[in-house]
Order: C-alpha cells, then structure tokens, then sequence
C-alpha cells in the first residue's frame, strides 16, 4: 500500500512538474499570461452575453454554478439509465451507497419522513460538496480573455461557487423556507407564532433573532471556511515567483487540504445543521401517521 501511495505521489509530482515546464515555455515564448491564483480572492468576474439586440450579464458564480448542476443531472441520468438489482453498474453502485450515507448521517432521527426529505438532502449536500471542491477537481478548465498589455489572461473557469455569499445565503434560505414552511403546515401561522413565544410571551423577540440567525450562521460558517482557503492559499502561491512555479498546475498537498477536506467538511457540517433544523420542527412525530 505504501508503495503504490508513493508511486502515486511521485507520478502527480512528475506531472505537476512536466504542465509547468510547459506552460512556462508557453507563457515565456507565446503573448500569453497565466494569471497567478491569488487572483481567485478577487470578486467574481461577469461576462457580457449579447443575444440580437439583448445584452446579458452574467456572474462567473452563475456560470460555475450551472455548470455543477448539469453535471449532477448527469452523473444522475447515468447512474439510473439502466438499473439492474442483479447486475448493478459501477456508478449505479456508488449512487447506492452514496444513498445510505445519506440516510445514515442527516436522516437519522427522521423515521417515516425518510424517504420524502431524501431527494433533498441528497442534493443539498452533493451540490455543496461539488462547488467546494470545483477548483481542485477542474483545474485546467479555463477561460482565455484579453490582457490589458495586450496579449491574453488565462484563468481558471471555475472559483469556488461557495466563496460568494450570494450562493451560501441563498443556500439557507432554502433551508428555512423549507422548515418554517413546515411549522406552518403543522401548526398554522397562528402555531407557529405560539411556538416563538415559547416558554413565555416576552420571549418573542428573543426567538425571532434565534430563527433569524439560523441561515446566518449556517451561510457565513461556509462562506468564511471557502472564502479563507482561496485567501490562504493565494498567499502561499504567491510565495512562487517567476514563469516556472507551482502556482499553476496541480500543487497537490496544498490544494488537496484546503480545497479537497476543508471542502468535505464545510459540506458535510451544512447539511448537517440544515438536517438539524428540519428535525427539529418534524419533532417526535416522526414514527406516527404521515401529516406532511
């Protein structure tokens, strides 16, 4: 097992080393700027669309984040093209057991409404886990734009969908739709407003700011967690100087920390604290009749 770890690493060094030496090459010799990866810290960059007379703009985290999304429906559509109970297919496989874990880890405590709240946190925590990691797994899909010396600025296609709060607030509010929709049809407007006066009617501004702080707290943990990997990571890269630099490329260690497990674990934390706040309202009815 070591072994065949050390071979790996050796082979993605050897790699990392061999698209530099090339992108060196072609960055010294061609009008061609590889922009360094601090520039991620920077906002997200919008593109101009100009269909007939209409112009549209559009945010570079729209783009990444249609982009992730086709590429679920995808993953989606071939995993259940051909299911088979005997002979299941690889991905069919994987989508199994990323089922299970699904269940297991933010369903837990869900009794009946197991299968009716699956669709969506299976979607929540894929679409979060694959916009944390979009950078360190598309690394060289890129954009060409022209530079401002003349010559062209390649960049990066993808920055991190999760490291603009646009994503991670609207993210929340999702989830609180979702839960305050729920009190509400449980116990009506009028129930739900008894429920913030809870243990006493003073209480009521007190419980909203707890409400309210709920999609505060779960967006800004996740937004804080990506937006400092760029910023950390930028800062080290820009540690590399000159053409030939592991500033482009596949900087393995680092890129797997701050992109791959902070990535996991931000994902994993969110759905967890969505789950959390959902399970909550369903309370413990949720082994009696079905009232959703």
């Amino acid at each position: 097992m070591l072994k065949k770890v050390t071979v790996f690493v050796l082979l993605l060094v050897g790699l990392t080393l061999v698209v530099n030496l090339i992108l060196s090459l072609i960055s010294t010799f061609l009008p061609v700027k590889f922009v360094m990866p601090e520039s991620l810290i920077e906002a997200p960059t919008y593109y101009n669309f100009v269909i007939g007379s209409v112009n549209i703009t559009i945010s570079q985290t729209v783009l990444n984040t249609w982009a992730i999304m086709a590429l679920l429906a995808f993953i989606v559509k071939k995993g259940t093209d051909k299911l088979s109970t005997t002979n299941p297919g690889k991905l069919q496989i994987i989508l199994e057991e990323y089922y299970h874990f699904i269940e297991n880890m933010f369903l837990g405590t869900f009794g009946k409404y197991k299968k009716k709240f699956m669709p969506f946190f299976s979607a929540l925590f894929a679409f979060i886990l694959f916009s944390n990691l979009s950078l360190f797994l598309f690394p060289f899909i890129i954009t060409v734009t022209k530079g401002k010396n003349g010559g062209f600025d390649v960049k990066p296609f993808f920055r991190t969908p999760t490291a603009d709060p646009n994503t991670t607030i609207g993210l929340s509010l999702v989830v609180v739709v979702l839960f305050v929709s729920i009190a509400i049809k449980r116990g009506g407007v009028t129930g739900y407003i008894k429920s913030l006066m809870h243990p006493a009617w003073f209480m009521l501004p007190i419980n909203i700011v707890g409400e309210l702080s709920k999609p505060l707290n779960t967006s800004m943990r996740l937004f804080g967690n990506m937006f400092a990997g760029l910023v950390i990571a930028g800062l080290m890269y820009s540690l590399a100087r000159g053409h030939f630099s592991l500033s482009v490329g596949w900087p393995g260690i680092l890129q797997l920390y701050f992109d791959g497990f902070v990535g996991m674990i931000q994902a994993f934390v969110f759905t967890v604290l969505s789950s959390v706040y959902v399970g909550e309202v369903l309370g413990e009815d949720t082994e009696g009749e079905e009232n959703l």
